[in-house]
């Protein structure tokens, strides 16, 4: 699995929900210049990391706040009240749950075992 690809996945999928929710009683602010803000929202995760707790951050302009994969909880960080609300929405739907948790999960794999027929070990096994 590529990290790039399901975080740029991650980031397209946050933008469309954020502007389809904020929109959503205003159907005319869609192509007003207040929701270009979303299209350059920024997800970072740190596969490699080995807090106990597990984060993502998520940066909208020049605000940015850092929420626990499991919960849906603010560890640090600000975002207006109701894109932190949004986002928690976001992260609480299965598959963007999912998505989000392989990234971190596919570094837990276990090694792979070669496995050498019982009688071509002779040849396999000499250097």
């Amino acid at each position: 699995m590529n990290v790039q690809k399901v975080i740029g996945k991650l980031e397209h999928d946050l933008c469309h929900f954020m502007i389809g929710e904020m929109c959503k009683n205003n159907p005319e602010k869609r192509g007003s210049p207040e929701m270009y803000r979303y299209k350059g929202l920024n997800i970072k995760l740190d596969p490699l990391s080995k807090a106990k707790e597990k984060t993502i951050f998520v940066r909208i302009g020049a605000l940015e706040a850092e929420f626990k994969i499991n919960s849906g909880e603010k560890n640090s960080g600000a975002l207006s009240p109701e894109e932190e609300h949004l986002v928690r929405i976001w992260m609480g739907q299965s598959e963007n749950n999912y998505l989000i948790k392989s990234v971190f999960n596919q570094n837990n794999s276990k090694k792979e075992i070669e496995i050498i027929p019982f009688d071509l070990e002779d040849f396999f096994t000499k250097v």
